[in-house]
């Protein structure tokens, strides 16, 4: 088995028909910005852009991934016990990820992936509301 990969997924307004919202457990990424495949046990940041009115500018939760297509990402959604914001989430990056989560205006379902310690230390000082 491989070491899981990190990655933060961007979720902007999910208006229906064609977007997710995080709660779901699928994700959509912009073909463009995502030329490589997640893979089951892999974990995503679920960022939401200032477009998604119910979650701004936040993390409200992780997901697992559970199994990937060609254009789906399927993984289980886990709320976290207090949304990590924007700002949090800036200075706990490593400087690289900080500088492609920069990017994030390109895209608003843009997938990237960040190093184990950024993951960590974003997720450091919260706990998961367990279903």
């Amino acid at each position: 088995m491989n070491a899981p990969k990190y990655y933060v997924a961007v979720f902007g307004d999910p208006k229906p028909p064609d977007k997710d919202m995080i709660e779901s457990g699928v994700y959509h990424p912009d073909p463009k910005f995502a030329p490589f495949p997640a893979e089951p046990g892999d974990f995503l940041l679920l960022y939401c852009t200032a477009g998604y009115a119910e979650h701004s500018m936040s993390i409200p939760g992780i997901g697992v991934v559970l199994e990937t297509t060609n254009s789906e990402i399927y993984y289980r959604y886990l709320p976290l016990t207090k949304m990590i914001s924007k700002y949090e989430l800036e200075n706990k990056l490593d400087s690289t990820d900080k500088e492609k989560f920069s990017n994030i205006r390109f895209s608003s379902h843009w997938l990237f992936e960040i190093s184990r310690r950024s993951f960590l230390n974003a997720v450091a000082d919260r706990g998961v509301l367990w279903p």
